[in-house]
């Protein structure tokens, strides 16, 4: 159980903190003040940034133009405004791997133009969490099970207008962390629920402008709550608000840059303040609110007021430089409040595209010398995508 226990932990723990010493030792991130009050939700994959190119740019991607397929994640309403008549992208990235070495995401979009003004995506989200050994209470190995999660979405986007854009998705998520085994006289499941995502796109693009500005807000996964089995009340599950910008300045013809900044605030209850016993002092009993409640009352319900809760808006940003479409480079930022997990590092990243293929790679370092499990986090994208207009060759001149 050990074994089985420890990951668990670090599946939840680990994506909501930067620091191996929860893990380790259960103190609290970095011996952060206020660990006991960082909202921890289920399946927590559902937030992890699945592509390479807004990976690179600290995790920004709710207002950047839609170059690929990976707006099914970051905003769909946006694929409306896709110059292409369809994409896919593929992404690959290894999880904690400097903990855990057979921990993988994987991240396959799609989206298809049906109309002049309208966009239907597909996407798959698959989270490997790597192979547990189940053992008894006398150390003895009863089986063994390879964890995982994953999402099916679809989505449909909406041109409102040249410059605004409507996109809904719908999500079916799955999360099998222990295949229906025995532990502790408990019977568990997999968990199941459904989800949906709302989203609004303000294009600026116009060809005649050097500055132009494009602004995206997302509620991601409204959906309900996922139970692994036994009495113990079912999880609330990663609610997501997404506010962003992306400003971009034409510098001439050929050369482009585009500064992104996003804002996430977790739709999730933040557990409640306790005295030594146990008993609440301030807040609310977060195993009692229910669905609407504890998701649109999480703006509300810190022990700490409004300032406890602005320290649970995470901040990304990055910067892209653009060569003529096909060359980019990128850099970018992420911050997390110290008392709210205390994520805090550097990405960086490049995009190659020829003609309709594409490759992203992104990287993830720590600074400060802190040590960080996801330290030299890569992901790798390949998108490929498809123009189906049919374009009618000029006729032959008569030179005489």
């Amino acid at each position: 159980m050990k074994r089985l226990q420890s990951r668990l932990f670090l599946v939840v723990a680990l994506f909501s903190s930067s620091s191996i010493a929860w893990a380790q030792s259960g103190t609290g991130v970095n011996g952060q003040v206020n660990s006991d009050r960082v909202p921890i939700p289920a399946v927590p994959f559902l937030n992890i940034s699945p592509d390479a190119r807004s990976g690179a740019l600290g995790e920004a991607g709710v207002a950047l133009s839609p170059t690929d397929a990976n707006g099914t994640f970051w905003n769909v309403s946006k694929l409306a405004f896709a110059e292409k008549d369809a994409g896919v992208s593929l992404t690959y990235t290894p999880w904690l791997r400097n903990l855990i070495g057979d921990m993988w995401l994987s991240y396959l979009s799609g989206y298809k133009k049906i109309g002049k003004n309208q966009v239907v995506g597909l996407s798959l989200n698959y989270f490997n969490m790597g192979q547990i050994q189940f053992t008894n209470d006398q150390g003895l190995e009863t089986a063994q099970f390879d964890s995982k999660d994953f999402s099916v979405a679809g989505s449909y986007a909406l041109k409102l207008s040249n410059k605004l854009g409507l996109g809904l998705s719908l999500r079916y998520i799955n999360s099998n962390l222990t295949g229906n085994q025995v532990i502790n006289g408990v019977a568990t499941k997999p968990g199941s629920t459904v989800a949906g995502d709302i989203a609004l796109f303000s294009n600026g693009y116009s060809p005649e402008k050097k500055w132009y500005a494009n602004y995206g807000v997302m509620i991601q996964n409204i959906g309900g709550k996922i139970n692994y089995g036994g009495s113990q009340n079912p999880y609330f599950i990663p609610t997501n608000l997404k506010i962003g910008t992306a400003i971009t300045n034409r510098l001439d013809e050929k050369n482009s840059l585009t500064l992104a900044v996003d804002l996430n605030k977790l739709m999730v209850p933040t557990p409640p303040q306790r005295d030594q016993n146990g008993n609440i002092i301030k807040g609310k009993d977060t195993d009692k609110l229910g669905l609407f409640e504890g998701v649109f009352g999480s703006f509300a319900d810190a022990p700490g007021g409004f300032k406890e809760e602005l320290q649970e808006v995470t901040i990304s940003t990055g910067l892209e430089y653009d060569w003529n479409k096909i060359l980019q480079a990128r850099l970018g930022y992420f911050y997390e409040n110290p008392k709210k997990g205390n994520r805090s590092y550097i990405t960086a990243g490049f995009g190659v595209r020829y003609q309709s293929l594409g490759l992203d790679f992104s990287y993830l370092f720590q600074g400060n010398g802190q040590q960080n499990p996801l330290n030299n986090t890569l992901r790798l994208s390949l998108s490929y995508l498809i123009d189906s207009k049919v374009r009618i060759p000029e006729a032959p001149r008569d030179e005489n």
